[in-house]
């Protein structure tokens, strides 16, 4: 055997000792007979034996040799040993298995037998313990019924079984069988786990991956690889985020990543993590690392953040019925007031602008509600340069049913404290996003101060930088808890807890180059201290011009189609005062009969009605030879069809309610003054 080939062996062999150390999944392999020849650290975790102790007997008689309900579950009915005589592989079989300790514990199972030259010499056996998936699976099942079972999260999965290489092994046949050998399986377990491997030489940008590395990109095994070809099967939004991240690795910073790539058009999401080897002045050299296809998991996480936000919508309930119960409260109370008469006409306006007032108080609640729902983006073109502080006053709003309303129906008092919110730059982020996490971080707060405490706030900026940090008085958590709350579906609030809030928050805020660090003693509070990179460029905020308040354009023939009759009497009333003609139809069928019969100037056109809906009518007013101009009035905050389709074509779209003199700002631009 050369060097070189002894070399390479070695390297090999130490890839296949890391990968499986470091696997979770247990991994067992039996000889003909069924006893363990081999078991990694996983295994040895979780069955609580050594491979001492159950190499003379049969596994099947250490961890599989009864029934939960005590029968004894005999070797000739195990479909692990079985596989081996049937020379079949049992593939994602479930089962339940038994610690040292006697405890039961389910299990996923792969069972193949293991051939040499045509002969069966034994079988390899790969489980996990999905004691926390079945306990997850159950919360989910509690929390929402139409939820499907949840998808088993493929692991890590390294079948490599190795061996130090023996310094008696001196025949170059022996050693070249074993390679290939320890190939085979090594290239087995990565496409049962979805996990490829790849080496990177950074002086030369020769890029090596494994088969099922290719698998998972979806490109042809043995295209030639460079890092830039890397780089291009990137989606097109992580592109910048990825080589950001690969640059600070460069730089000696850890490289752990999820990201999204395209791989036949579809999005799928991986997880990256390598180690670099630098020489002695600090440059890159080389790089290993493993892709692994995180695509369920994701989609998993997606759906049971749905779940979650759904379960706060619920939880803030109480307060936003309260808030508008105030609400109706005046409102009612006022119109009372008019209904019994007013000494002048000060005391009129006086209660008008109440009414007024408090139907605005009302759309700000439910504007707020809509953005609280509104679904999490990912593409990065939603970024805009946008106050933090903001965002923190809106996360502030959005908690405030929980923490002021709520709280003070049950006597608990929490304070927020703002003081620490100096001015800063805006940063380019995600709105939606960002606010998702300050309300996270602020739940997580009020859950660690059952009776009460302080919430307090600072913002400031440093070398291209926001820095934000929230503080509590709660407490505190302890040193395992702080390692492990940004971990997917870690919580200590079981069963009201889904453990999503905080893994969702890292997730976002990861992805928008930033970091996320918490601080706390148990009994002593804690600080979330995160950081957002300002961005490139600059966008100033410009504050539009006050509308005006008549409608001052040239006297219009004008429909309302509306099957509101209410809405259709303030229309009326509004565009007649302006000396406008006004016709009004309270059906769809009814607006598309006048406005063929009929030429007007102006269509107001409601979109949710019981006969015929609003796109209809729009649709049927754009075949018109002689087309009006189209003003859509909705309470919708739904994403509309474009408004610019001929089909679909209109001039302006006024959300309800609103205020008389912003359609009188819509008139005027339309058709001058």
């Amino acid at each position: 055997m050369t060097e070189k080939t002894e070399q390479e062996l070695t390297r090999q062999l130490l890839l296949n000792k890391t990968i499986t150390d470091n696997a979770a999944s247990c991994l067992f392999m039996m000889d003909k007979q069924g006893r363990s020849t081999f078991m990694n650290p996983a295994a040895i975790k979780v069955t609580g034996y050594t491979l001492d102790e159950i190499k003379d007997m049969p596994l099947h008689d250490a961890i599989h040799h009864h029934y939960p309900d005590g029968r004894p579950y005999p070797m000739c009915e195990c479909p692990i040993d079985n596989a081996q005589a049937e020379l079949t592989e049992v593939v994602d079989y479930e089962d339940i298995f038994i610690r040292k300790d006697g405890n039961f514990f389910p299990v996923i199972c792969y069972i193949a037998p293991l051939e040499e030259n045509g002969d069966v010499v034994g079988s390899v056996l790969e489980f996990r313990d999905v004691t926390q998936q079945k306990e997850a699976e159950e919360e989910i099942r509690v929390l929402n019924n139409t939820l499907e079972q949840r998808v088993v999260q493929r692991t890590t999965e390294l079948a490599s079984i190795n061996e130090e290489l023996q310094n008696e092994i001196a025949e170059r046949k022996k050693a070249e069988e074993e390679l290939e050998q320890k190939k085979y399986y090594l290239e087995k377990a990565q496409e049962i786990g979805s996990i490829g491997t790849w080496e990177l030489d950074i002086k030369e940008n020769k890029l090596i991956w494994t088969d099922e590395n290719y698998r998972i990109f979806g490109l042809p095994v043995g295209t030639e690889l460079t890092y830039e070809i890397f780089m291009k099967c990137i989606h097109q939004d992580d592109r910048d985020y990825v080589d950001k991240e690969w640059r600070a690795a460069l730089n000696n910073k850890p490289y752990d990543i999820e990201h999204r790539i395209i791989v036949d058009g579809k999005i799928k999401w991986v997880r990256e993590k390598a180690d670099l080897e630098f020489d002695e002045k600090g440059n890159g050299i080389s790089g290993i690392g493993f892709t692994q296809d995180i695509t369920e998991r994701k989609e998993m996480e997606e759906t049971l953040l749905d779940s979650e936000k759904l379960k706060s919508l619920g939880t803030i309930t109480a307060g936003i019925a309260h808030e508008f119960n105030n609400i109706l409260a005046v409102m009612v109370g006022s119109a009372e007031l008019l209904e019994g008469g007013f000494k002048d006409e000060k005391e009129l306006k006086k209660v008008l602008h109440d009414i007024i007032k408090a139907g605005d108080d009302g759309a700000e609640i439910v504007k707020n509600m809509l953005k609280f729902a509104k679904p999490e983006g990912e593409d990065r073109s939603d970024y805009i340069f946008f106050d933090i502080n903001e965002l923190l006053n809106d996360a502030i709003d959005f908690t405030a049913p929980r923490w002021r309303n709520m709280a003070q129906a049950q006597g608990i008092d929490y304070t927020i404290e703002k003081e620490g919110m100096s001015e800063i730059p805006e940063a380019l982020c995600n709105t939606t996003e960002l606010r998702e996490v300050f309300i996270n971080i602020m739940n997580n707060s009020m859950d660690a101060m059952p009776d009460g405490g302080s919430i307090s706030f600072s913002t400031w900026s440093d070398d291209g930088t926001v820095l934000i940090s929230i503080s509590d008085t709660g407490k505190g958590m302890p040193e395992e808890v702080k390692r492990k709350i940004f971990d997917p579906f870690f919580t200590t609030r079981r069963p009201l807890g889904t453990g999503l809030g905080m893994s969702v928050s890292y997730s976002i805020i990861k992805r928008h180059g930033g970091r996320i660090e918490v601080e706390s003693e148990t009994g002593k509070g804690a600080t979330f201290n995160l950081s957002i990179p300002i961005g490139e460029g600059t966008i100033l905020k410009t504050v539009p011009p006050e509308p005006a308040s008549q409608i001052t354009t040239k006297k219009l023939n004008i429909i309302v189609v509306d099957d509101n009759e209410d809405m259709c009497v303030i229309m009326d009333s509004v565009l007649t005062r302006s000396g406008h003609t006004v016709k009004i139809a309270n059906s769809g069928v009814k607006g598309i009969e006048l406005v063929s019969k009929e030429d007007f100037d102006l269509v107001l056109c409601d979109l949710a009605m019981p006969d015929v809906y609003g796109y209809e009518v729009i649709k049927a007013i754009n075949k018109l030879g002689k087309r009006p101009k189209i003003g859509i009035v909705t309470g919708w905050d739904e994403k509309l069809k474009p408004v610019d389709d001929e089909e679909f074509k209109v001039d302006f779209i006024l959300k309800k309610p609103f205020k008389h003199a912003v359609l009188a700002k819509h008139i005027n631009e339309l058709f001058g003054k």
